[in-house]
């Protein structure tokens, strides 16, 4: 499941998770960017990626809800 949380005319970032099927309960979290002045612009880069547990992925959740 991806999402794009930013964009811009020239910038774009999404978030990503997905199940990770040899581990069951894991995700994994990775976030992307994508810049149009790049060497190559279609491309996306990945910034940051971690794997967590379904109870810290949910813990995540409730902190971003939280703070919102």
């Amino acid at each position: 499941m991806k999402a794009i949380i930013t964009q811009t005319d020239d910038f774009a970032r999404e978030a990503e998770v997905e199940a990770i099927t040899a581990q069951p309960g894991s995700y994994r979290l990775q976030f992307n960017s994508q810049l149009a002045t790049a060497r190559d612009p279609a491309a996306w880069q990945r910034n940051f990626a971690l794997v967590l547990q379904k109870h810290e992925l949910t813990a995540l959740r409730d902190l971003i809800d939280a703070a919102l």
